[in-house]
């Protein structure tokens, strides 16, 4: 199996995911952040949905993120450096409406049904707002039996 690239963009997430815990799925954005407005989103490129593998996010450029973070849990965002692998999960991938504007975005379904921690908190803090090249790494499996969520939203 060979990487398959999702899309080159800065990362972020739509605010449900932080609010429900769930933290599963990431959107990537042309220009803009938290506090200045997005012009366009990147659409991911789903060929890879429904294999099971790893997302990582290759830092490309690095900004300070904008995101105050998630204060309940003690998590803020970092700044990587150019060139940085975050791995941000493992599981299978899916596409889903983020719940604004017609906005895709990107996750992966975990191997045990959990209702939160679909991606590793801290790494997505870690690539918030950065520009990243978003690549999937199949790992061979194919789980058609995860693809319904597994947490009430």
């Amino acid at each position: 199996m060979t990487t398959h690239i999702i899309g080159i963009g800065r990362l972020s997430w739509g605010s449900v995911e932080r609010r429900s815990d769930r933290y599963g799925a990431v959107i990537l954005m042309a220009d803009g952040d938290s506090l200045a407005p997005v012009s366009a989103y990147i659409t991911p490129d789903g060929a890879a949905v429904g294999q099971r593998g790893t997302i990582v996010a290759e830092v490309l450029e690095i900004r300070q993120s904008t995101h105050i973070g998630d204060l309940f849990r003690g998590l803020f965002p970092e700044t990587p450096t150019v060139g940085d692998r975050i791995v941000l999960g493992t599981g299978t991938l899916f596409t889903e409406a983020a719940g604004f504007d017609g906005v895709t975005a990107v996750g992966l379904h975990p191997d045990v049904p959990r209702s939160s921690d679909w991606l590793d908190p801290k790494a997505l803090y870690r690539a918030h707002e950065q520009t990243v090249r978003l690549v999937f790494e199949p790992d061979g499996g194919n789980d058609e039996s995860v693809h319904e969520c597994c947490c009430d939203e």
